[in-house]
């Protein structure tokens, strides 16, 4: 966004301790060795989190067997606006505000101020057209609801910083939509719809009528969104509101999805799917990802595993082609593990170009900027990775584990294919 543009339910949670084959000997690759295969096992579509602050974390498997046509070679990091016909569009991925985040956040007279969150990535987000927001906890106003893992529930005051951070388009579907009921979705909506009708919400419903397809124009490019989660952690939407969660399962995405390629120049899908703190996409992800190329989406843009994944232009098996980013990491979290505090903002460049048989869109440029999550004492926010002073890395909670720059730029290259910025 330019500056100066306009209770729980029955719980089902089952949680998986050890039984997903993750290793504790990640820091070869981390730090620079030799990079390893994952398994890479299929994650069932409605899957257990492992949201918890110190999660385990898989080896890597080399990027080159995804078939990108090029993962690095299309770098733009575009400063600023863009030209006439012309938009930025960027994506951080998932804001897991875990109780630590909300509770630093709280102020004497009990209210909560997000700000400190965003403060240093919010130049590059007021300079896109477009900014995209992964909220993986879902907003509620009543206390009794706020909580943390496995149940998240975070105060509705998110809201505002999310807004003032430069942000229009948040992302509410994921496996934590869930966690406090329908209630905390009608909250969550309602809190959009009274304090900021502009923004765009995406994946989450209070009617069966509203549609899962939202639109947004900028430089004269209209741009489709949806917002499918893979599942709800064991939880089931309530019956007679189906409609209130956009579930990869559902019936009716083909018909979605045609409709919005047919009323947009640019159609992105958000997806929330993949397996926690791999490497790589599971064979599900990339099912689902070829999937919405070839129903005729240009991007998709991807979220769950809480570590970065390989992006790149993708081709899918039916000959179709669009820009991919399997993984954008955590954009904040409290998690304690080295790799989760290394998430990326997703930086695309689109132009519309007219030609003699009418216009069309091009993505002209691509790239991944990482970023990294600040924890000193109870103090967390995000930087850009190549603006994160040495200062406060030499700082960092996480030195015991190993944290250094050094660290996250070697494993971001590992992983990616791009070098040091």
């Amino acid at each position: 966004m330019k500056i100066g543009k306009t209770i729980m339910k029955g719980m089902m949670l089952l949680i998986l301790c050890g039984s997903l084959g993750f290793v504790s000997d990640v820091w070869a690759a981390e730090t620079g060795g030799a990079v390893r295969e994952s398994k890479g096992q299929l994650t069932a579509e409605d899957g257990i989190a492992q949201e918890r602050t110190s999660g385990p974390v898989s080896p890597m498997a080399g990027t080159g067997a995804l078939g990108f046509r090029s993962a690095a070679g299309a770098s733009v990091l575009s400063e600023g606006s863009a030209g006439q016909g012309e938009i930025v569009i960027r994506m951080v991925g998932d804001d897991l505000i875990h109780a630590h985040i909300f509770r630093t956040c709280q102020q004497p007279d009990g209210s909560f101020l997000f700000d400190q969150l965003f403060e240093h990535v919010k130049d590059d987000i007021e300079e896109a057209d477009i900014a995209i927001i992964n909220q993986e906890t879902i907003m509620v106003s009543n206390p009794g609801d706020y909580g943390d893992y496995p149940c998240f529930g975070t105060p509705e005051q998110i809201g505002h910083s999310i807004v003032s951070a430069g942000f229009d388009v948040v992302a509410h579907a994921n496996n934590h939509t869930m966690d406090r009921g329908y209630g905390a979705i009608a909250n969550t909506i309602a809190f959009w719809k009274n304090n900021y009708p502009g923004i765009t919400y995406l994946g989450i419903h209070d009617t069966p009528e509203d549609s899962k397809i939202r639109y947004l124009e900028r430089g004269g490019i209209r741009v489709g969104f949806v917002n499918y989660t893979y599942g709800l952690n064991g939880f089931r939407r309530p019956g007679g509101r189906e409609y209130c969660v956009d579930l990869l399962t559902d019936g009716g995405i083909e018909a979605a999805v045609a409709e919005a390629r047919a009323n947009c120049d640019l159609l992105i899908a958000i997806l929330h799917v993949g397996e926690e703190y791999v490497y790589q996409p599971t064979a599900y992800a990339q099912q689902q990802v070829n999937r919405f190329i070839d129903l005729g989406a240009d991007i998709v843009l991807c979220s769950h595993p809480h570590v970065l994944e390989p992006f790149g232009m993708v081709t899918t098996p039916a000959g179709h082609t669009g820009l991919v980013y399997y993984s954008l990491g955590n954009f904040l979290s409290a998690q304690q593990k080295v790799p989760t505090s290394l998430g990326g903002m997703a930086d695309i460049r689109v132009k519309k170009i007219m030609g003699d048989q009418g216009s069309k869109v091009e993505i002209t440029g691509y790239d991944l900027v990482p970023l990294v999550t600040h924890m000193h004492g109870p103090l967390i926010t995000t930087y850009r990775l190549d603006e994160y002073p040495d200062e406060l890395a030499a700082g960092h909670n996480l030195l015991a584990q190993g944290f250094s720059k050094d660290v996250l730029w070697n494993l971001y290259t590992a992983i990616t294919g791009k070098a040091r910025q």
